[in-house]
């Protein structure tokens, strides 16, 4: 930095970082806020493609560490997350939010021109 540009958008700009596509996908499967440490179990479980019962402590709190401080702040400035970090209770702000930061498209977004 140092050159007078500031950096580029959040809001403008692809979420890059596997750990934090894969909490937004696991995100989804919650209707209601869920505790961090629960959602680093599911995304280690989804990036290991194991059962989420299997995920051991040590490796489900460097996760939980990983997302507090680098994760979910960047999808919070996204504005796809919404997270209290004293009850360290997250939750997806919109189901089809991050689709236009992810470069995913659903079925139900796409036009045909006539």
């Amino acid at each position: 930095m140092g050159n007078g540009t500031e950096p580029p958008s959040v809001e403008s700009e692809p979420i890059t970082a596997a750990r934090q596509r894969v909490a937004l996908d696991e995100l989804r499967k919650f209707a209601y806020p869920v505790e961090l440490r629960t959602l680093a179990a599911y995304v280690v479980a989804a990036r290991e493609n194991v059962p989420v019962d299997t995920v051991g402590d040590e490796v489900r709190e460097r996760t939980a560490i990983r997302l507090h401080h680098i994760d979910i702040p960047v999808l919070i400035d996204a504005r796809l997350v919404d997270y209290d970090p004293e009850s360290r209770m997250a939750v997806r702000l919109d189901a089809h939010a991050d689709d236009r930061y992810t470069g995913v498209e659903s079925d139900s977004r796409r036009y045909d021109v006539a």
